[in-house]
C-alpha cells in the first residue's frame, strides 16, 4: 500500500495537540480539528510546542469542529479521538461523515471501556483500544506545553490491518515512540491501575499523590485489589507484579502531585469519575465481586 496515510486529531489538548505538532512538524499529512479560542490562535499564529524545553511552531491543516461541510469533503485513514471520555459522543458526531470502512478509530482517552462506548455512535471504521504515557496541557491559547521526556503510545486492535504497522512507523519516524499491541486491553488496564485509584484516592481525600501512599497505603492497597479483581474476573491478566509497580510508580512522583480528576473536582468542572471510578462499581456488581472502597467513595464524590 501507499505509505501515506491521512491521519486527524480531534481534540487538540495536551495530548492530541502534541502528536498533531509533531506529526505536522515532520511533514506527514495531519488534520487538527478544533474549537472555540484555541482554534482561533491556531489558525492566526500556529501551534506553538514546549516540547520539555525545546520549542517549535507548526501551522498544520486545521478544521472548526462545527464545520460539517469541510468535514464531510474529507476522508481520513486514521483518527485519533483525544477528547475526554465524556465528550465521546459529540466527538463522533462531527467525524463522523470522515470516515471509511477501514479508518482506523483510536481513542485515547483515560479509561478501559472506550471501544464498547463507541460502538454505540459509529457504524463505520475500524474501532481500535488505545493508551497513551504522557504530561502535557493547553498552557495557553495555541500552546501546548509537553512537561517531561516521557511518550509512550499504544495501539491495537482484534482486526488487522496492514495501516497499523505503517502508523507506528509514522509516529516512531515522528519521534513519537509507539506500537502496535497484540495484548492492548492489558495494556490499557496497567495503566488503568494507576490512574483509577489515585485518582479517586486524590479526590476524596482531597490530598495529593504523596498523602495517599504514605498516609492512605492500607485503603490504597485495598482498591487496587478491588481493580485486580474486576479485571481478572473479565479476564484481564493483571497480576501482583504490576501492583507493585503501580506502587514503585506512585512512590517515585513527587508528593504534592495531584491528579488531573482532583483538579477537576476542585475547579468545579465536569470530571471523569464515571470512567475512573463508576465503572469500576457497575462491572463489579454485573460480577457479582464486591467493591466496598470504590462503592463508598464513588457514592461520595457522585453527590459533589
Amino acid at each position: 500500500m501507499s505509505k501515506h496515510l491521512k491521519i486527524a486529531i480531534l481534540g487538540v489538548g495536551g495530548v492530541g495537540g502534541y502528536i498533531g505538532a509533531k506529526l505536522a512538524q515532520n511533514g506527514h499529512d495531519v488534520t487538527l480539528i478544533a474549537r472555540g479560542k484555541h482554534f482561533e490562535a491556531i489558525k492566526q499564529q500556529g501551534l506553538h510546542v514546549n516540547d520539555n524545553g525545546e520549542t517549535f511552531t507548526v501551522h498544520p491543516q486545521l478544521i472548526h469542529t462545527e464545520d460539517r461541510e469541510a468535514l464531510k469533503n474529507v476522508t481520513f485513514d486514521v483518527v485519533f479521538i483525544t477528547t475526554k471520555s465524556y465528550d465521546f459522543q459529540n466527538a463522533c458526531a462531527i467525524i463522523a461523515d470522515s470516515l471509511h470502512a477501514s479508518t482506523l478509530i483510536i481513542p485515547l482517552a483515560n479509561g478501559v471501556n472506550h471501544k464498547a462506548e463507541l460502538q454505540n455512535y459509529l457504524h463505520t471504521g475500524i474501532l481500535c483500544d488505545g493508551c497513551v504515557y504522557i504530561l502535557s496541557n493547553i498552557e495557553s491559547y495555541g500552546v501546548i506545553h509537553k512537561k517531561n521526556e516521557t511518550f509512550y503510545l499504544l495501539f491495537g486492535s482484534e482486526r488487522e490491518d496492514e495501516k497499523f504497522t505503517l502508523l507506528a512507523e509514522l509516529l516512531n519516524a515522528s519521534g513519537l515512540r509507539s506500537k502496535y499491541s497484540n495484548t492492548i486491553e492489558y495494556d490499557c488496564w496497567k495503566k488503568y491501575l494507576f490512574i483509577a485509584p489515585f485518582a479517586t484516592l486524590t479526590s476524596y481525600f482531597k490530598q495529593p499523590i504523596g498523602y495517599v501512599v504514605k498516609e492512605e497505603r492500607e485503603l490504597l492497597d485495598a482498591v487496587l485489589a478491588e481493580i485486580k479483581a474486576v479485571a481478572n474476573a473479565l479476564a484481564i491478566p493483571i497480576s501482583k507484579e504490576d501492583i507493585a509497580k503501580v506502587i514503585r510508580q506512585a512512590e517515585n512522583v513527587p508528593y504534592d502531585s495531584k491528579t488531573s480528576m482532583q483538579i477537576d473536582f476542585e475547579k468545579g468542572h465536569q470530571t471523569e469519575l464515571e470512567v475512573l471510578c463508576g465503572y469500576i462499581v457497575l462491572e463489579a456488581k454485573r460480577l457479582g465481586i464486591e467493591v466496598v472502597n470504590m462503592e463508598r467513595m464513588y457514592g461520595e464524590l457522585v453527590s459533589l
